[in-house]
C-alpha cells in the first residue's frame, strides 16, 4: 500500500512538473534559460514594451562599445539556450548572436554567418543602417516579430514609432553626421548631406581624410546645415572639430549616443531625441542654404 501510494505521489509531482515546464515555455514571464533574452539594452527595451515583462540584455550600460564586446562563455551559454533572441544583426552584436540557431533570432538588419563574423573586413556603403535602432521601421518591425514569437502586444510601440515618423516626416533640414549613428532617421524630410568621402571613412570605421573633413568643415562655415548629428561616445580629433565649428557657426548639435544614457529607457530616449530635431526644425530658418 505504502509502494502504491508513494509511486502515486511520484507520478503526481512528474506531472505537475511537465505541466510548469510546459507553462514556461509559454509564458512571456519566463527570462530564465528558455525564455528571451536580447543582445544590447535597447533591443531589451523594445522586446520589455511588447511583452510586459523585464527582457534582459547582455551588453548593458553605456560604457561598452558593442563592436568591442567580448562575451564570456556564460554569456554565450545564455544566449545559446534562449528560445528567442533579439538582435541587431550585422556586424554589431555578431559577436553574440552567432552563438544562437539562427531560426531562433530577432533581428533588425541581416545576419552574419559564423565564417563572415570578422566585420571589420566588409566595406560598407555608407548608405548601410548599422544602428538599426534609430531607424523607425527596424524597430517597429522587431517589435512585430517578437509578438509573434513570444506573445505580447506590438501594438504599444507601434504607436510610440509612428509618432516618431510623423514628427520626423515633418521636419524639413540639411543635416550631417560625424558618424552613420544617425542614418535611421534620415528619409522624407531629414535630407543628409555629409560630404560622401567622410560618410565613406566614417561607416567603415577610418580615420577621413584631412580634405574631407576640410569639405564638412566648409559645409558649415558657409551654411549649408541646420544639423549637425554628434556621437559623444565616439570621438576623436576631426569629430570634436567639427562640433565646435558648429557651435561657432550656430548650427545646432543633436548628441545621438550609441546607447542611452545609463538608466534611461531607450523609447522615451528616441522620442526625447526626435523632440530636438522637431524644436530645431521649428526654428530653422526657411532652407535657402544651398550656396
Amino acid at each position: 500500500m505504502e509502494n502504491r501510494f508513494h509511486f502515486r505521489t511520484l507520478a503526481i509531482a512528474a506531472t505537475t512538473a511537465l505541466v510548469g515546464v510546459t507553462l514556461t515555455a509559454c509564458s512571456e514571464e519566463s527570462q530564465e534559460a528558455s525564455g528571451i533574452i536580447a543582445t544590447t539594452s535597447v533591443w531589451a527595451d523594445v522586446a520589455s514594451a511588447v511583452t510586459g515583462e523585464d527582457v534582459e540584455a547582455i551588453i548593458t550600460g553605456d560604457a561598452v562599445d558593442p563592436h568591442h564586446f567580448e562575451p564570456s562563455a556564460k554569456d554565450l551559454a545564455r544566449i545559446k539556450q534562449a528560445e528567442t533572441v533579439v538582435a541587431n544583426g550585422g556586424g554589431y552584436d555578431a559577436a553574440l548572436y552567432t552563438a544562437a540557431e539562427q531560426d531562433r533570432i530577432v533581428h533588425a538588419i541581416p545576419l552574419l554567418d559564423n565564417d563572415d563574423h570578422d566585420h571589420d573586413h566588409h566595406d560598407h556603403d555608407h548608405h548601410d543602417i548599422e544602428h538599426a535602432w534609430f531607424a523607425p521601421e527596424k524597430v517597429r518591425q522587431v517589435a512585430d516579430e517578437v509578438a509573434e514569437r513570444v506573445g505580447g502586444d506590438a501594438g504599444v510601440v507601434d504607436k510610440r514609432i509612428s509618432a516618431i515618423e510623423d514628427k520626423l516626416n515633418a521636419a524639413q533640414l540639411n543635416v550631417a553626421m560625424t558618424e552613420p549613428i544617425a542614418a535611421g532617421l534620415v528619409g522624407a524630410k531629414l535630407i543628409d548631406v555629409t560630404p560622401e568621402e567622410y560618410a565613406h571613412a566614417s561607416v567603415n570605421h577610418q580615420e577621413p581624410s584631412a580634405s574631407a573633413v576640410a569639405k564638412f568643415l566648409e559645409q558649415i562655415e558657409t551654411g549649408q546645415l541646420d544639423l549637425l548629428f554628434v556621437n559623444p561616445q565616439s570621438t576623436n580629433s576631426a569629430t570634436e572639430r567639427l562640433a565646435d565649428a558648429a557651435k561657432a557657426h550656430n548650427v545646432p548639435v543633436v548628441e545621438i549616443r550609441e546607447t542611452p544614457p545609463a538608466g534611461q529607457n531607450f523609447l522615451d530616449y528616441f522620442e526625447e531625441i526626435v523632440g530636438q530635431i522637431t524644436d530645431i526644425a521649428a526654428h530653422a530658418e526657411p532652407t535657402g542654404h544651398h550656396h
